[in-house]
């Protein structure tokens, strides 16, 4: 099943409600006062919800380059992705320029800041980035000029339809005074997105800006299909992130604060997930930018100068960022994918085993994980095994990080109502010489999820049915043709 954690209204709504906070002044206001200077709650003076069609907003076709269509629509049939803006027939592509202007906005009694904010989306971005395309201009003399008006937060700029929150446009320099702002759009022969925009909301109030993770509101851990047994609660953390239009999770974990890694990464794998949409995060920027702590618990600082501080282990030993969720596995949006560098996903990994064994079995799973092969959702518990005996390296803060002994994958396929599973474990150990052990295909280290939570004390897919639980484990996977391990 394809489960999602809440739809992108939420967002919208839980923003909207923070214009009830009772004191401005904490959310960039200078405690003047509300609307004639009277009231100490932030005033909505402008809120249009663009899921419900254009309201009182006009289009200003500056160009239209030969495209027969309005290049601003709202779709009736789809008003979940509110109005929308391209130049494209799918085809072709067309050089225009339109605006969707607001109704006049008067400012005159308002003595504080005022902020437009609003939630949009976006994609097909060939060729330049987002704002060359998309940009805000307000005008404060009914529209005979025009200044930009900066959108402070974006998505990558290869975001493929992911909702995104503005962050907080300023129209300070327009207090006291009457306005209008516009939405423009430009395209290109070469680029023509689309662009989609959910809502608008001009406010006194300094709107706080969701944040992309939501992990740390799981105060006891969900009952999700692909989680183990936890056995330590107070470790437990939850990734989620928008995956388009909707807030899915993106992965668990346990972290050992001893270790500096994640004993195991839990996560649901299907074809929005693995669908090839974007670019691979650190691919698009830099790699000191890519690489990250998580903002959950201070994680390993791997980001500059390569990825561990070899010398403190061995000369010469070269230690990969092994992702426990593979970066492959969440091309499917800009959020699920720049959060699997974050490096409580990443663990010191041997290069050749990274890049050889199992790498080839985290294609093999992505393979398993597709609807073509019939597969409803595959469950994955990525893990490592460290204890006090296993050798370290430093980051770059001079943190001392386990090298994993052994890493397992566990694995549940749900088909059709049906469950099957397979288990693998790999000996991490690096020989004298560097080299990992651990060699050949990954088939040779398949075993029966009853099997692997012998080997590694785990309790996996805690919430199956006891009786289905019993079965599922028990299976060798060499013995399901599904899982080819012969």
């Amino acid at each position: 099943m394809k489960y999602h954690l809440l739809f992108f209204a939420l967002i919208i709504s839980s923003m909207m409600t923070s214009c009830g906070k009772d004191n401005p002044s904490q959310n960039g206001g200078d405690n003047s006062g509300g609307n004639n200077g009277s009231s100490s709650l932030p005033a909505l003076i402008l809120s249009q919800d663009f899921t419900k069609g254009m309201g009182d907003f006009t289009v200003q076709d500056k160009q239209k380059g030969g495209f027969n269509k309005p290049v601003w629509a709202y779709d009736s049939q789809n008003p979940k992705y509110g109005v929308q803006a391209t130049a494209s027939d799918g085809s072709t592509n067309y050089k225009a320029e339109s605006w969707l202007v607001s109704p006049e906005i008067d400012l005159t009694e308002y003595k504080e800041s005022v902020y437009l904010n609003f939630n949009h989306a976006f994609a097909y971005v060939k060729k330049g980035t987002a704002a060359d395309h998309f940009s805000v201009k307000v005008s404060e003399d009914g529209g005979t000029s025009w200044k930009n008006c900066e959108i402070p937060k974006w998505l990558v700029d290869h975001s493929y339809f992911e909702l995104a929150p503005s962050g907080n446009l300023p129209l300070a320099a327009y207090k006291g005074k009457k306005i209008r702002f516009a939405f423009v759009y430009a395209s290109t022969t070469e680029s023509a997105p689309t662009w989609e925009i959910l809502d608008a909301t001009v406010s006194t109030d300094r709107l706080t800006v969701p944040e992309d993770d939501r992990g740390a509101e799981y105060k006891q851990v969900p009952s999700w299909m692909e989680l183990p047994q936890v056995n330590s609660p107070e470790n437990y953390y939850a990734h989620t992130a928008i995956l388009r239009f909707d807030r899915v999770r993106n992965y668990s974990f346990s972290y050992n604060p001893e270790g500096k890694v994640s004993d195991w990464v839990a996560y649901p794998l299907y074809d929005q997930f693995t669908k090839n949409r974007v670019t691979r995060y650190d691919k698009i920027v830099t790699t000191n930018q890519a690489w990250r702590s998580d903002p959950f618990v201070k994680t390993p600082n791997v980001s500059s100068g390569g990825s561990y501080k070899w010398s403190t282990y061995k000369t010469g030993l070269v230690l990969s960022r092994g992702h426990q969720l593979p970066s492959a596995d969440r091309l499917g949006g800009a959020m699920v994918n720049m959060q699997t560098f974050y490096t409580s996903n990443v663990t010191p990994q041997e290069s050749g085993f990274n890049g050889g064994a199992w790498n080839s079995l985290e294609t093999a799973v992505r393979d398993w994980s597709s609807s073509a092969n019939s597969t409803d959702s595959l469950y994955v518990v990525t893990g490592c095994i460290v204890d006090s005996t296993c050798p370290k390296v430093s980051d770059h803060d001079g943190q001392m990080v386990s090298i994993p002994k052994a890493y397992y994958k566990a694995i549940l396929r749900l088909s059709k109502g049906n469950y099957i599973g397979a288990g693998f474990y790999f000996n991490h150990v690096i020989s004298s010489s560097g080299n990992q052990i651990s060699t050949g295909s990954y088939k040779n280290y398949s075993c029966s999820l009853k099997e692997l939570e012998e080997k590694t004390g785990m309790v996996f897919f805690a919430n199956l049915p006891q009786e289905t639980a019993q079965r599922v484990k028990a299976e060798n996977p060499k013995n399901n043709s599904f899982w080819n391990l012969k």
